[in-house]
């Protein structure tokens, strides 16, 4: 008995049956008993019916819906398969993979995504049009899955093969700056966001910006977050045509990770230290969102020195020095008022000092000091004598 293949193909199959009954025809007499064996007229009824039963199957009907329910089966697993390898950062696309390698071959599109450089050439060779040829449910193109493609990490000896991909859609007319269908809150994705965002690209990240690719202040953003040792925000910021009127949201990542390297490459390339938000929100005060962050006094004393304003409140009315002060850090408090900050600290700022970790003792004596009582402190906005 023959085995079926994990990845069937039914026209496969058919030719099979035509085979066998035009070699029965022909004189061939292994081909007519085995057809003999099931039926008695050489017909391509009777030839499907023996290639089924070879197969383990009792008919041509029951061999066809396996094949169908098997092709489907993998369909599925192929899209969830893309869909992994793009948007979950687990490992799971590797998994999948390792469980069910006929998913290399399974279309182009898989093919694109690990970077099979062999198979996308030939693909395109036969039809140039698959490289602008966008996906009907998410609107990718497939220059947008080699770019999200997270297989440079999954196994980083597909990174020439991905490049290599790039390269060839690039080459056969994919567009640097084509948006995906997804609007999502940014206007759909270009394959350079691709590449920045979840992959963190840095070698199709060069290649696009080579090819045209225009970087956007969400794309500045991105990268800020992304695990590649500042590689791709450095390409960025060599490529941008004027930092200072781009980046207008992308210091919120550097800043609410702590990351005094990235927020000192953007104030380095001109990025506007006073900068927080994109224009759809208002602007963010930056030294209290620093503060509020839990940033240190590194990263706040690099804004502070590239002409941040160490004066505007919060949201709550706070100004940063106070919200240092109730916090109790007493480094950055001075720093700010190295810099000019309002150091005015009420009543309340005080009690709120003194109740941070290991100064509840102090309490009652922070009470005990007459409302408005602002001068004699210290900057922890306790009350010396």
């Amino acid at each position: 008995m023959a085995d079926l293949l994990a990845e069937p193909s039914l026209d496969h199959l058919r030719r099979q049956a035509r085979d066998l009954l035009r070699a029965a025809r022909a004189g061939d007499t292994t081909a007519a008993g085995r057809i003999r064996a099931v039926a008695d007229a050489l017909t391509l009824a009777s030839a499907q019916l023996a290639v089924a039963r070879e197969y383990g199957f009792a008919s041509w009907t029951r061999l066809r819906d396996e094949v169908t329910a098997r092709t489907a089966s993998l369909a599925r697993q192929a899209e969830a398969f893309c869909e992994a390898s793009i948007r979950d950062g687990t490992g799971r696309a590797a998994r999948m993979l390792a469980a069910t390698p006929e998913l290399a071959r399974y279309s182009f599109a898989t093919a694109v995504i690990l970077g099979d450089a062999g198979r996308v050439r030939t693909e395109l060779g036969r039809d140039p049009g698959l490289a602008a040829q966008a996906d009907t449910q998410t609107g990718w193109a497939p220059l947008h899955a080699a770019s999200a493609s997270r297989w440079r990490r999954l196994d980083p000896a597909r990174a020439e093969g991905l490049l290599a991909v790039a390269r060839m859609l690039l080459d056969a007319g994919a567009d640097p700056n084509g948006r995906t269908g997804e609007a999502g809150g940014h206007g759909g994705w270009t394959p350079l966001r691709c590449a920045v965002a979840g992959a963190a690209n840095p070698l199709i990240t060069r290649l696009l910006l080579e090819r045209g690719a225009v970087p956007g202040d969400h794309d500045l953003y991105l990268a800020g977050f992304a695990d590649d040792n500042h590689e791709c925000l450095r390409l960025l910021l060599f490529h941008a045509a004027d930092v200072a009127q781009l980046a207008r949201m992308a210091l919120a990542a550097p800043i609410s990770l702590n990351d005094a390297e990235g927020v000192h490459l953007l104030l380095e390339a001109g990025a506007d230290p006073n900068r927080y938000a994109d224009d759809a929100d208002p602007l963010s005060p930056v030294i209290y969102a620093a503060i509020r962050s839990g940033c240190s006094a590194e990263l706040t004393g690099l804004l502070l020195g590239y002409g941040a304003d160490p004066h505007i409140p919060g949201p709550d009315g706070r100004s940063p020095y106070v919200l240092a002060v109730t916090q109790g850090r007493t480094g950055l408090a001075m720093l700010l008022r190295q810099h000019g900050a309002d150091v005015t600290v009420t009543g309340t700022d005080r009690l709120l000092a003194a109740c941070c970790p290991g100064r509840v003792p102090r309490v009652g004596a922070v009470r005990a000091a007459p409302a408005g009582h602002d001068r004699g402190r210290d900057d922890a906005g306790r009350a010396t004598t």
